[in-house]
């Protein structure tokens, strides 16, 4: 998923180890020492990463962790997106990133068609399918969804009492109306709206729903936030939902993909020390934490190192 388009914006101990993209971190692989691993190998980690804000505070988290733990890294990221991520890993020329579990299954093992609704069934389908395929092992997943959500406006919800997308259903169903602001490319895709006036029982009553076309962005939480429309469409874990008051409406049962992020990691070079390391700051991550975490690098404009590290000293973790 990608959001809050952020570059890293300043040099860092570990800048002279990393190139600006992939082949970058393939050119410098061999270059840093290494250490001994649990099992007496050598262990080097080279970490990728995607180009926006959330992602870039967990590479971070990653090289602060793993640096703590005597483990030698190469800092390759920001790698790109998704699919440059998922090449580097799979190549060789990366062995760690943080992944969500709904692009796994859905976008890189080819599963677009096959929503699993469950997130512990689909954490196993897709670690299990990763190791069969990749030789890559999804460690812990954080504990908040990055998924897509509704958003409301305030004053509307606490008119409506609507609280669930099932209540909004029943809503529109009853004869409500509503001004939605979304995006062409939001309604279109399968894993985001798609067929959710169906799946939620109010596609015969769609005259009662006006779609404002909007780009999910900015533009799209302000709108929501100001009272031009009712509902619109964002990420869990924006940090605009806090900038703007702006309410959610929970999908109760389950629609959108779920999207979990776990440090995943190439088996050769994953041991007990790197295992701990990435696991360790993963219980801590929730939604609100992470909305807090992405606002100071994103509205505040602090660097996502500076951040990362001071959250992990925050919670004991260095």
């Amino acid at each position: 998923m990608v959001v809050l388009l952020t570059m890293r914006d300043s040099l860092t101990r570990r800048s002279v180890l990393k190139g600006a993209a992939v082949g970058g971190a393939a050119s410098t692989a061999g270059c840093a020492s290494s250490i001994q691993g649990a099992f007496g190998e050598s262990t080097e980690v080279t970490i990728g990463g995607k180009q926006f804000t959330e992602q870039l505070l967990l590479s971070n988290m990653s090289a602060l962790m793993l640096e703590d733990a005597g483990v030698s890294i190469n800092d390759a990221f920001p790698v790109g997106g998704n699919t440059a991520n998922h090449e580097a890993i799979i190549g060789g020329e990366t062995t760690h990133y943080w992944e969500y579990t709904g692009t796994g299954w859905n976008f890189h093992l080819g599963n677009e068609e096959e929503k699993i609704r469950d997130p512990e069934e689909l954490y196993n389908s897709v670690n299990e399918a990763y190791q069969e395929e990749y030789g890559i092992e999804w460690l812990q997943t954080a504990d908040f969804n990055n998924t897509y959500v509704v958003t409301a406006n305030t004053d509307w919800q606490e008119e409506t009492g609507v609280e669930t997308l099932s209540g909004l259903a029943e809503y529109i169903n009853g004869g409500g109306e509503v001004t939605w602001a979304v995006s062409q490319e939001y309604i279109n895709n399968p894993t985001a709206f798609g067929d959710l006036p169906d799946f939620y029982g109010y596609g015969e009553n769609m005259d009662n729903v006006t779609y404002e076309r909007m780009a999910i962005g900015t533009i799209n939480y302000r709108a929501v936030a100001e009272g031009e429309v009712d509902l619109g469409v964002g990420f869990a874990t924006n940090p605009n939902l806090q900038e703007f008051d702006i309410a959610t409406i929970e999908d109760d049962q389950n629609w959108f993909v779920i999207y979990y992020p776990a440090p995943i990691v190439d088996q050769d070079v994953l041991n007990d020390t790197v295992r701990e390391a990435l696991n360790a700051p993963v219980s801590a991550l929730d939604t609100e934490t992470m909305i807090e975490l992405n606002a100071r690098v994103s509205i505040d404009e602090e660097s996502p190192e500076n951040v990362a590290q001071d959250w992990l000293e925050s919670e004991n973790l260095l």
